[in-house]
Formats: structure tokens, C-alpha cells, sequence
């Protein structure tokens, strides 16, 4: 629990690039909402002072690809093409990221490629935190990490891995990081799908 959010745990290939050209509209309106509600930002008393949050949309013009915000961009209330990056290959067991845009990508990179892998129908996954939806998932046996797993790490993908083939995402499309403060990931064959999986969540909750 005492790890810091934000670091970089997967070799990283990085290649400065213009912004793609992927129409982020609808992904950008969700991550504003996200905004709002305390999902993704950043907050001097929690997580030694880092962003938490990210999201990310499969590409169009190349399945394999996908987009996925920026690191430490979680202060920005609304996000521009040049704080997204576009992830281009993704080696989990050699704990690789290959990477080209305007910014380096969020160090959970390696888990939504992870949750891209799972299916080719995926096509968006959010990573919010909300310590009442994390307890919530916790104490109601959510689908669930192991509490040794760190975010950003092959193991964390591994876990993803365990569950999916556990038919853990069967009934929802949502799981709970316990091994990562605060951390809910949802995900969904559509923008929409995965951000209402989330915000489903966030109404039961927190309503």
C-alpha cells in the first residue's frame, strides 16, 4: 500500500510524435466526467501528491494499437490530443512498452494492454480511484487482485489473466486492484459500455 503511484515499472521504448490523429472526442468527455467525480486526478494529501486515473480506447485505424492518457496528466481538468499517447506494442512476459506521441504513456500501460488481450471486441478501459468504491469491491467479492500484486507490473497482468480465465468477468465487466490503493478498473466493448460500467458502480455506491 505504501508504493507511489505514477512510477514507470515496464521497460519503455519511447519515441516522441505528433498527436494521433484517432478521434478522442467521447473518450475525452467520459475522462472529464471521471474528472468530476474524483476519479482520476490529483490531490496533494493522497498518493504522495501523484495523478491517479487513466483511460484508454482501442484504435480504430489499428486494432493492435491503442490510445491511453498520459502520465501525470490527472491535474488537467480536460485533456487535449497532446496528453494522449498511442500504445504500439506490448510485450507483457518481457514487461515491454512501445510508445510514440507527445507524452510518455500512464504507468498502468501494461495492464490495459493486458485487459486488450483478453478479447478483440474490447474497446475502451478506465482505471479510476475511489477509496468507497475499492472498499465496496473489497467487502462485496468483486472480482479481485491478489493484495501482493503492485499496479504497472507483469504480475498485475498475469492476475488480470487468472481471472478472465476463472470466468471472474462473466456477470461485470469491473474489478478491484487490492494490492492498489483505491484502484477499480472497468472495461467494455464501447466507451459507453465501460463508462457505464463504472458509473454504474459509482451510483451504487455512492448514492
Amino acid at each position: 500500500m505504501a508504493e507511489s503511484e505514477g512510477v514507470i515499472k515496464f521497460h519503455l521504448d519511447y519515441e516522441v510524435a505528433a498527436a494521433s490523429a484517432e478521434a478522442i472526442d467521447e473518450l475525452n468527455v467520459l475522462r472529464s466526467l471521471m474528472f468530476q467525480l474524483g476519479m482520476v486526478g490529483q490531490d496533494p494529501t493522497r498518493y504522495d501528491g501523484y495523478g491517479f486515473g487513466n483511460l484508454s480506447m482501442r484504435c480504430e485505424s489499428n486494432p493492435d494499437h491503442f490510445i491511453i492518457t498520459g502520465t501525470q496528466t490527472g491535474h488537467i481538468p480536460e485533456l487535449t490530443a497532446e496528453q494522449y499517447v498511442t500504445i504500439e506494442q506490448c510485450d507483457i512476459a518481457a514487461n515491454s512498452v512501445v510508445a510514440r506521441g507527445p507524452v510518455k504513456p500512464s504507468s498502468e500501460a501494461l495492464t490495459h494492454a493486458m485487459i486488450y488481450q483478453l478479447k478483440p471486441s474490447i474497446k475502451c478501459v478506465i482505471h479510476a480511484h475511489k477509496p468507497e468504491l475499492w472498499r465496496y469491491g473489497l467487502d462485496k467479492g468483486y472480482p479481485c487482485t491478489d493484495q501482493s500484486i503492485e499496479y504497472g507490473t507483469v504480475q498485475m497482468a498475469q492476475e488480470i489473466e487468472r481471472l478472465n480465465q476463472n470466468n471472474a468477468f462473466e456477470d461485470r465487466q469491473l474489478l478491484v486492484m487490492a494490492g492498489h490503493e483505491d484502484g477499480v478498473i472497468s472495461f467494455g466493448d464501447s466507451i459507453d459500455e465501460a463508462g457505464m460500467a463504472m458509473l454504474q458502480f459509482y451510483v451504487d455506491v455512492c448514492s
